[in-house]
């Protein structure tokens, strides 16, 4: 798994409070299946319920998410899979005048450079070992407004300035975004700096400036300088990488935003600069991400007629997700026994998991109701599912593992999602309730990261297929 990625999924999931202590919540929280053996002997037995799987696409996750505290990350580029198809990705976001500029007129026979700058994030998706692989961008000022804290999803858009782009098309070597930047002899976080065009953006700037100084707020200069938006050049690129950029940070140089630079010959060190920044306190973005995928293998998964698909496929949103249910709860599981454990297994199969396009390392199921169960939930209706650490909390990332695991069939060892519901399977039992229904999703930090390929519930061989496992047990008279 990149490391990378695992140290920003931490940070991300402290600061946002949404990812909560699943680490310790491995599959030891319930009984092991070396400990549990399927022996009446010793009145313990485990039983096998087969699923029902679909895999749909789904496009619901909010990528203006905003958690003080929390990184924004954002995907700006494009990534061809020859199986999910084609993502792209755009950001918008909104910059505010950080040093409280009044007036931008002494300077403008001054000014030496505006260039935007867009801290990496230190991850990238697909072939990051190709050192020469590039992407083109360029960036564009917005013709229309964003809302603080409004909802956005990948499909969201907002209309751009295309006559009169703010830069030239930039080509940027992938590789070199992690390196650290250099101005003035002092060293800065990497990031992706694209020179704009002084004809086009000081006057934006100066105009809000101006605004700004009436009404010295805020509001009042995101209200005369809309936004900006980075883009691919192209919207057709076929791409093998995908890189993440932050939007927000402590700093000029840690935070997205436009920054002045110019020289002042009456200064003793001459070279300056102004910034307007991305700040989270009052600056709105969004991440638009579109697939394209409709010429590709995954489009026949969407729209598999079949009864039980053998493949089901999951993608950080947008993407692919699983629909799975289980039925024969009443049937399968003797009355009156205790559940030890139950577990959801999702196996990857390994040819169709290249090393480049690693699956993420969590996955997490929600419940879906069938209108009588459980109590409250309208059928079709998501719910959060019971078996959550801790058990206060809502979030569907605190679920009971959710994580791989080598399963060892023999010599043959298996690549396992398994994700723990034993309170779930109780609590159907306990009401009556036969069957239960999940949507099984990748996690929602990274748009449009990351992919699986597993086997669903009519794969041919039994060891992969996907399957809850129920593990119970009764004492002996």
């Amino acid at each position: 798994m990149n490391p990378g990625f695992r140290r920003l999924k931490f940070i991300y999931a402290l600061l946002a409070l949404v990812v909560v202590g699943f680490s310790a919540c491995r599959e030891r929280t319930l009984i092991s299946s070396s400990l549990s053996p399927a022996s009446d002997t010793v009145g313990v037995r485990a039983d096998t319920l087969s699923c029902i799987t679909h895999t749909f696409y789904t496009d619901d996750v909010i990528t203006s998410f905003n958690a003080s505290g929390a990184y924004e990350y954002q995907a700006i580029g494009t990534l061809t899979d020859s199986f999910f198809g084609t993502t792209t990705a755009a950001t918008f976001f909104q910059i505010t005048n950080s040093g409280g500029v009044t007036s931008m007129a002494t300077i403008a026979d001054h000014i030496d450079s505006i260039v935007l700058t867009i801290p990496y994030s230190n991850f990238s998706y697909g072939d990051t070992g190709n050192l020469s692989l590039t992407q083109s961008y360029q960036v564009f000022y917005l013709d229309d407004t964003i809302g603080y804290n409004s909802i956005y999803f990948p499909y969201s858009n907002k209309a751009i300035n295309i006559a009169s782009p703010l830069s030239d098309p930039v080509t940027v070597n992938l590789h070199n975004l992690k390196d650290s930047v250099r101005v003035a002899g002092v060293n800065y976080a990497p990031a992706m700096r694209i020179r704009l065009k002084k004809n086009e953006i000081y006057p934006k700037l100066s105009a809000a400036v101006g605004a700004y100084a009436a009404s010295p707020s805020s509001a009042t200069f995101v209200e005369a300088f809309k936004g900006i938006c980075i883009r691919p050049t192209s919207l057709v690129q076929f791409n093998k990488v995908l890189p993440y950029f932050v939007l927000n940070g402590s700093d000029d140089y840690t935070r997205a935003g436009i920054l002045v630079y110019y020289h002042d010959t009456a200064s003793a060190d001459s070279a300056q600069h102004l910034a307007f920044s991305h700040e989270q306190s009052v600056c709105a973005h969004f991440n638009n991400v579109t697939k394209s995928y409709s010429r590709y293998p995954i489009n026949s998964l969407f729209n598999s007629t079949q009864a039980n698909d053998s493949i089901v496929a999951i993608q950080n949103q947008p993407g692919a997700s699983i629909d799975l249910k289980v039925y024969g709860l009443l049937s399968k599981i003797p009355k009156g026994v205790v559940i030890n454990k139950a577990e959801i297994q999702l196996s990857l199969i390994a040819p169709l998991n290249p090393a480049k396009l690693f699956p993420g390392d969590q996955i997490y199921p929600v419940g879906v109701g069938n209108g009588v169960y459980p109590a409250g939930t309208t059928a079709g209706g998501e719910y959060t599912v019971l078996d959550r650490f801790p058990l206060s909390t809502t979030s569907v990332y605190s679920v009971l593992d959710g994580t791989p695991h080598t399963i060892n069939y023999g010599t043959t060892g298996i690549t396992t999602y398994t994700i723990g519901i034993p309170r779930e399977v109780i609590s159907s039992i306990a009401a009556g309730n036969d069957t239960l229904h999940y949507h099984i999703r990748g996690t929602q930090v990274l748009y449009g990261a990351y992919r699986l390929l597993a086997a669903g519930g009519n794969y041919s061989d039994i060891r992969y297929k996907a399957k809850l496992i129920v593990v119970h047990s009764s004492l002996k008279k």
